[in-house]
């Protein structure tokens, strides 16, 4: 429901309660009422019913029914006190002699209803008043109320002033930890982390504890981020490392509490020292009893096993721990984790693990195949690891084709780009018509300014398997080296691939065909370009009458077309 909308309701219900009040004071009274009624008064009521639509819903039916029961004294009262300053009015409502007997609903509602008026005090002072106003509020009425004000002050920036409100929330014996949360909120807008750990530190210490499990576990996880937002990593280290000190031998090791640990570390530059508390939890799962050859049969494994192996080999390799980083490599290898393979075989190879690096390569090729095997290897910088895959596998197939191009990008890598166009080439005598291959020897002949060399090997791929890129190349290759027929064709079938061909190819055709000795080639790439534009448009009118004629010209946009 709208605010305006439960306003209304508010207004209805409260010209309600007020009339069965009158009702029941006249009939407590038992006696007719002097018809005399002063109009002020009902007016200075209806008023301080409609107010009371911004008060908290829990407070609103009572506040009203007091409203309506209030004596003619109390509500003169009221009357006088509408009339004042808004300061003076909240001054009132909260440390001075007011207008009504306090603690009462009608108070609270009113307290919060001046709060949020477009002329309430500076927020400051609010906030002194609702402090102060000791047990004129209820405790739970002054801690929403402050919260309302602390909302207030980030709305209009007041970073600093919201998160004092906060801290002075989170103070009150009855706060919550949803009031801790809004307050970080506000020190994560104001960039002050600080001002919002020492509060969660104070609530992780306190006596005790005002938190129940999940709410500790989310505290220490907001105490780490809050410890790393404000860049103290060691203070971070020191407190995840001396929790996990903190446990017995004999109890498990909390995941969470070992991720936070992970976090603080590696932010430290520490990660070494958690290290003994990672080959704990590895000890743990039923996966670490399984030998490397067990795990490289492909059965299922333990995701979290997996994620926990990665960051001990990471970690003991960072820190030059060669020989636990090539123990947990090669139980990553033999569950399938390629890109670990290139830093395995470095590492291995220096251990002298050959036998051991072997089997598990050839468990992995038997499982992926040599070429995605060797990609791997490739990929992870162990190029000559790759082509030792490669090599024996292209012996038992010479005409696969997809192996050979990944051992010409092999061998690219470990020679350099200058051997690249004689491998490109090599790799054609073996291959004539391999796209690929004619692609990327062109790219390499324009890159070095052989520009006849790359047109040659452009107008070498089948028309059919041209794409655009190619096609576009061979039109500006072409009318670099004055071969008007090879750029006219070029054009041609850019305009035939195209479901709705550009304005400026169509107007490139037209110009090559100018100069195009073959007429009856020229006519029917015209003809073919024409039939794919919009017939009718004044474009299309215009290149007909200027093809006729056997003249071209360029148009001024490309808007003549639609």
């Amino acid at each position: 429901m709208s605010r305006s909308a439960r306003q209304a309701l508010l207004l209805i219900f409260s010209y309600s309660m007020l009339a069965v009040a009158w009702g029941w004071r006249l009939h407590a009274n038992d006696k007719i009422p002097d018809a005399k009624v002063d109009a002020s008064l009902e007016a200075t009521r209806t008023g301080l019913a409609a107010k009371l639509a911004h008060a908290p819903k829990h407070l609103q039916m009572a506040a009203v029914m007091q409203l309506g029961l209030l004596p003619d004294a109390e509500l003169r009262a009221l009357q006088n006190w509408t009339k004042m300053m808004p300061e003076q009015r909240v001054r009132q409502l909260t440390v001075q002699h007011g207008p009504l007997p306090t603690p009462s609903p009608l108070n609270t509602a009113l307290i919060f209803a001046e709060i949020q008026q477009p002329d309430a005090p500076l927020l400051e002072d609010s906030r002194m008043f609702v402090s102060a106003s000791g047990d004129r509020m209820e405790e739970a009425d002054k801690i929403a109320a402050l919260e309302m004000l602390a909302t207030q002050a980030l709305e209009t920036n007041e970073h600093s002033l919201a998160i004092s409100i906060h801290e002075r929330v989170c103070e009150f014996p009855s706060a919550i930890w949803q009031n801790v949360l809004s307050l970080t909120e506000a020190a994560h807008a104001a960039r002050r982390p600080a001002a919002a750990l020492r509060v969660v530190n104070e609530w992780l210490a306190a006596k005790p504890s005002r938190l129940d499990a999940k709410q500790q576990e989310e505290a220490l996880d907001l105490q780490l981020s809050l410890l790393l937002e404000g860049s103290r990593y060691a203070e971070a280290s020191r407190i995840s490392l001396d929790a996990l000190r903190a446990l017995k031998p004999s109890a498990g090791l909390p995941p969470r509490m070992l991720e936070r640990a992970l976090l603080a570390t590696r932010a430290a530059g520490e990660s070494a020292e958690l290290l003994p508390w990672i080959e704990f939890q590895l000890r743990t799962f039923a996966d670490h009893q399984r030998s490397v050859s067990s795990l490289s049969t492909g059965t299922k494994v333990d995701p979290e096993y997996r994620r926990w192996v990665n960051e001990g080999a990471c970690i003991a390799d960072l820190n030059h721990q060669s020989s636990i980083a090539c123990d947990l490599f090669f139980r990553l290898a033999a569950m399938g984790e390629t890109r670990v393979l290139a830093r395995l075989h470095t590492l291995a190879t220096q251990m002298r693990r050959d036998k051991e690096l072997s089997s598990v390569i050839a468990s992995l090729q038997s499982r992926l195949g040599p070429i995605q095997l060797a990609q791997a290897l490739a990929d992870g910088g162990a190029p000559a690891a790759a082509r030792a895959v490669l090599a024996p596998h292209l012996e038992a197939s010479p005409n696969d084709r997809a192996a050979w191009h990944l051992l010409t990008e092999i061998d690219i890598m470990q020679r350099g780009e200058a051997s690249a166009p004689v491998l490109w080439e090599t790799l054609l005598k073996r291959f004539p018509d391999d796209v690929h291959a004619l692609g990327e020897l062109s790219k390499l002949q324009m890159a070095s300014a052989q520009y006849p060399q790359a047109l040659r090997t452009l107008q070498s791929i089948p028309e059919s398997q041209r794409d655009e890129n190619a096609l576009r190349s061979i039109v500006s290759l072409a009318i670099q080296l004055d071969d008007i027929p090879a750029a006219h064709r070029a054009q041609q079938l850019i305009i035939s691939s195209a479901a709705h061909p550009a304005v400026s190819d169509v107007m490139a055709l037209t110009t090559t065909s100018q100069q195009h000795a073959d007429t009856m080639a020229v006519e029917a790439a015209q003809s073919e370009a024409l039939a794919k534009l919009p017939s009718g448009t004044d474009f299309h009118r215009s290149l007909t009458a200027k093809m006729e004629t056997g003249e071209a010209s360029q148009f001024s946009t490309a808007a003549k077309a639609r």
